[in-house]
């Protein structure tokens, strides 16, 4: 008896240890204490390089843009290609889905990661990264990876035990890249290399002429300002400043579709700001008599700009002409820009609103409760309203 109650005494002592130790390590072996989350700079990046023998850096950058874009649109939601350049061999995707930290019977515990896949493509290999990760957790909108899951977060002093309450981050998202890399690795038949990539020096690729091929820090540049705006400031769509009733009844406000050939502006006063299927929206209404009208019907994304008093005249114009007649934009004299998904919008505005169009609807007569209105409306063509999912604010 005295022989089991010690092993009992012990067994008690020794489970909290046992059950760390389940933390560090998978049943595997995987380790997940120090030097499994890679740091560049002081951000979490992990990276992984492929060998892709005997392909130009061309067929290398078709094959990684074909599988960023295929894995991407699994998430079903914002999640897209943000920038490529084939000429620079550049890619950049950005995602976000669910990660499962917990699962049981009775309970989920889960969190929206956000990351960013940034590949630079050369002769025979390329180069993946998984970086500016952010998590979406309860209540807390914009948690950093760097504030989660690094060696000084998440490890104890003596590195050698995961910080409880860090530790499911860190090894779900170890997980997470190591998935992510295995995914790409049987996609595109590639084969990595034993070593992670560093970001100091710049890449050369087993090829001969790499002269015009940029350093991977250079790669990293021209992403981050394919990211910004010049001259304003992204913000999160509940951070947006100012009563939107007087934005639109007193300031009016500019609606731009676009494609690749043309775009579109016209002046609106009709709209709003709300929430819908769990996603920040506006919405707005369009006469399809309008020349916007069929550039909205036909495209994905368009923006919404507001302006200072100062662009009234400007706001005026759009309004009492159309872009089948003459040249809106040199008649107003506003200042075209691309945001870094393409839409179209004027540097002249202190707010920009992407969206991505979510519901149209067409309105009718008899859809209106007003016995007023719907008199008013009878026989005439109605608006169609346009509900936007908001995927970018911009503020001066």
């Amino acid at each position: 008896m005295k022989k089991l109650a010690l092993l009992l005494v012990l067994f008690i002592f020794c489970l909290p240890v046992m059950m760390q130790a389940q933390v560090n390590e998978d049943e595997n072996g995987k380790n997940y204490l120090t030097g499994a989350v890679p740091e560049k700079d002081g951000k979490v990046v992990f990276s992984k390089e492929f060998n892709l023998l005997n392909l130009s850096k061309d067929q290398v950058f078709d094959k990684m843009l074909g599988w960023i874009e295929k894995r991407l649109k699994k998430n079903e939601n914002t999640s897209r290609v943000i920038y490529s350049d084939k000429e620079k061999g550049i890619i950049a995707g950005y995602g976000e889905e669910y990660l499962v930290l917990k699962s049981s019977t009775l309970s989920l515990d889960r969190t929206l990661i956000k990351y960013q896949i940034t590949t630079t493509c050369l002769p025979g290999k390329c180069i993946m990264d998984i970086e500016k990760i952010y998590y979406d957790y309860e209540n807390n909108k914009k948690i950093p990876a760097e504030q989660r899951i690094t060696d000084k977060e998440a490890l104890n002093k003596d590195k050698t035990k995961l910080v409880r309450g860090y530790a499911k981050f860190r090894t779900k998202t170890v997980d997470f890249a190591d998935a992510l890399f295995a995914n790409v690795q049987t996609a595109i038949g590639a084969t990595p290399t034993a070593a992670q990539v560093t970001t100091t020096a710049p890449l050369v690729a087993s090829k001969p002429d790499v002269s015009s091929i940029p350093s991977l820090s250079e790669s990293r540049e021209a992403i981050s300002s394919a990211n910004e705006m010049p001259g304003y400031k992204q913000i999160a769509p509940d951070k947006i400043p100012g009563s939107i009733i007087k934005m639109l009844s007193e300031d009016w406000m500019l609606i731009t579709a676009s494609n690749k050939d043309k775009f579109n502006m016209m002046t609106a006063s009709w709209g709003g700001l709300g929430f819908l299927y769990e996603k920040p929206v506006t919405f707005c209404f369009i006469n399809p008599t309008r020349y916007t009208y069929q550039l909205m019907e036909k495209n994905d994304t368009y923006t919404l700009t507001f302006y200072s008093e100062a662009y009234r005249d400007a706001l005026k114009y759009c309004g009492s002409n159309s872009g089948k007649d003459v040249d809106k934009v040199k008649g107003s004299g506003l200042t075209p820009i691309t945001t870094p998904a393409g839409s179209k919008a004027f540097s002249q505005a202190w707010l920009i609103i992407e969206c991505r169009k979510l519901v149209s609807q067409s309105l009718t007569p008899e859809s209106i409760a007003d016995k007023s209105l719907k008199g008013e409306w009878a026989g005439k063509q109605m608006h169609k309203m346009f509900i936007g999912e908001i995927i970018n604010v911009w503020v001066k």
